[in-house]
């Protein structure tokens, strides 16, 4: 079997389940990082998901988006 046939199982085989679904999304990347970072990346994915369609449903005609991260931890509203 070839690595995008593996890849297709992988993903087929992930429909409805987090941890499955980071791994073969992880795998297609090439990325294979050890079950306990998995886990905290698939608890974490479908919040960043919810951010990230929001941030695309926001018309804002012809500007451009940009994210922006800051590391200053005052720009975050002091959290």
């Amino acid at each position: 079997m070839n690595s995008k046939d593996q890849q297709s199982d992988e993903t087929s085989d992930s429909v409805g389940d987090p941890f499955a679904e980071m791994r073969a999304l992880l795998a297609y990347a090439g990325i294979r990082p050890p079950d306990d970072d998995l886990g905290s990346l698939a608890r974490l994915h479908p919040g960043l998901l919810r951010r990230v369609e929001r941030m695309h449903s926001i018309d804002t005609g012809d500007e451009v988006q940009a994210a922006v991260f800051r590391a200053d931890e005052h720009s975050a509203g002091g959290c």
